[in-house]
C-alpha cells in the first residue's frame, strides 16, 4: 500500500499508513481481498445497469418502429 514516504503527506494519509503498518499479514490480505471484492461488485452492478439501459433503449426503438 504505502511505503514510508511521509514527506508532503496529508495527516489522513499518514494515519492510514500507520494503521496499515500495524496490521498483521492476515489482516492485510483480508482487507485487500475485501477491497478487490468491493471493486468487482461495483463493476458487476455497472454492467447490470448498462444492460438495463440498453434494454430500455431497444424497447423504445421497437415501440417507435411499431408506430409507423
Amino acid at each position: 500500500m504505502m511505503h514510508g514516504h511521509s514527506e508532503g503527506m496529508q495527516p489522513r494519509d499518514m494515519m492510514i499508513e500507520k494503521l496499515w503498518d500495524e496490521l498483521s499479514d492476515y489482516q492485510k490480505r483480508t482487507l485487500m481481498t475485501r477491497m478487490i471484492d468491493s471493486k468487482t461488485l461495483m463493476k458487476e452492478n455497472m454492467i447490470k445497469y448498462l444492460k438495463f439501459k440498453i434494454e430500455n433503449i431497444d424497447m423504445v426503438r421497437d415501440m417507435l418502429s411499431e408506430c409507423e
